[in-house]
């Protein structure tokens, strides 16, 4: 049995380094739930738990020591009215305790749900986004609304903390151990990146909510991962309020039209993808990985491991990835791109690649700028900038820009493949990224796709997870073109 924490010196709770802690008490006296740590000679429980021992503290007549959560002494300077559905969504969260995800469309004004949570709050928060862009975008609007000096960043070089803190979430575990008790909040922005994996385990970035002594929390996304969401219910809370693109289009929300396009490879294309697909195809059966995988994934996981040892296997997998490079690169997509810029020649586009080759050969080839993870920020910024104001006709962009930038100008949307073999969710993303209200423009978003190619099933995909929130409510969707 671990020895009990000396109980000489007065009782008191604390946080330190991610750790709820509670000195000078036995453990007889204390809650079951904490352990004793014999490093600190105290008892302790993950930082989570500091509201329950706070709860018990008080019932105990148990002081707390620290400096506690950071005050915002500051009126709002943010001149924005909160719209009736925003103020619902910050008072639902408020009645559920202050915990719990919040799931808008993208651009329905996620960003000012948590500027006024914030503020109602009167306290120290903590931003946790999932990319630098979106901690710069982050930085700028709670620096408008709050003022410079009360809004730090906290990732790679850059290491200001402030009450209002804005950080990634690779680097939210030491900020949160080290000045965690600063911030009464914590906003988790994209919280569908903390979804369960897929075979229902926590991932690694759930460890900072772990130790995070924020009682209030609140999760913001467009695309909430529904039976992927045990760590986040268990963590955050429950979903308090949702609304889809159907039911918020036309009243907040820009109307659209989705249309695909068709496009055939050609016959030196064709009969290269045939070759491939049969060298790809005749290995699996061969080594029997989906008989044996359970599920999809399993398979493919398989297959790669064997492609290690295996030069059959390896060759295979050559095969596999130079099919999907020729698809992405198909002749017919630039021509049908070329083709659509030229029926919206006033409006603003951003052209969605599955690769970055994809995206290079868009770029030579229409002479348009490109966007990648690689762009520094500063040239992101500026060329989205040129984009919004219509210096610049259209960017192409792999995976960069499918969520956390503004530019309410651009209304058309050309897809030339994913990257994650048709996920619903990128797809939403994609079109929420055109669907910020801008008077009566109406937003299209055209998918291009290579007939008879492993895209028509990656494309049916895409498309039934937009399919779903057009039809949950008041559509705005003005047709799905074929």
């Amino acid at each position: 049995m671990a020895a009990a924490p000396s109980a000489q010196a007065p009782p008191t709770i604390s946080y330190r380094l991610g750790l709820a802690v509670l000195r000078g008490i036995g453990a007889d006296d204390a809650p079951a739930w904490l352990t004793h740590d014999p490093r600190l000679d105290a008892l302790v429980a993950p930082g989570h738990r500091l509201g329950d021992l706070r709860a018990w503290a008080r019932e105990h007549g148990v002081p707390e020591v620290g400096a506690g959560p950071d005050e915002l002494d500051t009126p709002l300077l943010d001149p924005r009215t909160p719209r009736p559905y925003q103020r619902e969504a910050v008072d639902r969260w408020r009645a559920a305790g202050g915990r719990g995800s919040i799931v808008l469309p993208t651009g329905a004004g996620k960003t000012l749900v948590a500027i006024v949570a914030i503020a109602e709050g009167g306290a120290g928060a903590c931003v946790v986004a999932p990319t630098r862009a979106l901690v710069a975008q982050w930085f700028t609007q709670l620096a408008d609304a709050f003022g410079a000096e009360r809004v730090g960043a906290y990732y790679g070089d850059e290491k200001e903390v402030r009450p209002i803190t804005v950080t990634t979430y690779h680097s939210a575990f030491p900020l949160i151990e080290r000045w965690g008790e600063r911030f009464a909040l914590i906003v988790l922005d994209e919280v569908h990146h903390l979804a369960d994996s897929v075979a229902g385990e926590a991932r690694s970035w759930h460890d900072h909510l772990l130790i995070s002594p924020s009682s209030l929390r609140l999760g913001l996304t467009a695309t909430y991962p529904d039976g992927r969401d045990a760590e986040l219910r268990r963590l955050v809370g429950s979903v308090v309020y949702r609304r889809s693109i159907g039911e918020m289009t036309d009243a907040e929300l820009a109307r659209f039209a989705l249309v695909r396009r068709w496009v055939r490879l050609t016959d030196a294309e064709e009969a290269r993808y045939a070759a491939l697909t049969a060298t790809y195809e005749d290995h699996m059966a061969a080594a029997g990985h989906r008989e044996r995988g359970e599920t999809a994934s399993d398979a493919w996981r398989m297959f790669a491991a064997s492609a290690r040892r295996s030069p059959a296997a390896r060759r295979a997998l050559g095969a596999f990835h130079e099919r999907e490079r020729l698809v992405r690169l198909a002749e017919g997509k630039l021509r049908e791109t070329e083709r659509i810029l030229r029926l919206h020649p006033a409006e603003q586009a951003v052209i969605f690649c599955g690769g970055t080759d994809a995206a290079e050969a868009i770029s030579r080839a229409l002479a348009i700028p490109m966007i990648t993870a690689s762009t520094p920020a500063s040239e992101r910024h500026a060329l989205l900038g040129a984009l919004d104001r219509g210096e610049i006709r259209a960017v192409a962009s792999v995976r960069v820009l499918d969520e956390g930038w503004d530019v309410p100008g651009a209304k058309l949307g050309i897809v030339l493949g994913d990257s994650t073999r048709g996920s619903g969710r990128q797809h939403t993303q994609r079109l929420g990224r055109l669907l910020r209200r801008q008077g009566e423009a109406v937003a299209s978003l055209y998918e291009i796709v290579a007939a008879g190619t492993y895209e028509f099933y990656s494309s049916q995909k895409r498309g039934a997870g937009v399919r779903r929130v057009s039809e949950n409510g008041a559509s705005g969707q003005l047709g799905f073109g074929m």
